[in-house]
């Protein structure tokens, strides 16, 4: 079963085997507003994907709402899924 993440990549519910807590990455070197928040899903196959949204300080709550959003309707769908096939 696949899950479409909102920037449009797809992640096969089968191949993951573990979904991180949601860490604040800190700043970019490169500007010097933006920071990133971030989780990353590791896979079976001992690949890894960070998903990340980047923000400024001022937006952090909203940000971390969203990802959290995410992140949770993400572990929500893998469990799910576990249970339906036993994995």
């Amino acid at each position: 079963m696949d899950y479409k993440l909102p920037d449009g990549t797809i992640i096969n519910l089968a191949d993951i085997y573990e979904i991180s807590e949601i860490k604040d990455l800190g700043g970019d070197s490169h500007t010097i507003d933006e920071s990133t928040l971030s989780f990353t899903v590791r896979f079976k196959s001992h690949r890894s994907m960070q998903v990340t949204k980047n923000y400024h300080f001022n937006e952090w709550f909203e940000v971390f709402k969203e990802l959290r959003k995410v992140h949770d309707d993400l572990i929500l769908q893998w469990e799910k899924y576990k249970q339906e096939h036993g994995n």
